[in-house]
């Protein structure tokens, strides 16, 4: 690696259909392809957890996937 090299993180973009809908005065939502769900009082709140719940997911299937690599 170049010696004037800089790090950082970076967050990609990914779109994931998801389904959000009332009930109850709570909104749902949920990640089909990895039965993700989520409760939260405002759709804005939910959308953001949902975000962070595909998120999370996705990082600990590239960290199990990284592990078995190294495993191997």
């Amino acid at each position: 690696m170049p010696t004037n090299a800089v790090a950082l993180r970076i967050v990609p973009s990914l779109s994931v259909e998801c389904k959000f809908w009332l009930q109850d005065g709570v909104w749902n939502g949920v990640a089909e392809p990895w039965s993700i769900t989520v409760q939260a009082g405002s759709f804005e709140q939910a959308k953001s957890e949902m975000a962070s719940a595909v998120g999370e997911h996705i990082h600990n299937l590239l960290h199990q996937a990284t592990s078995a690599v190294h495993a191997a």
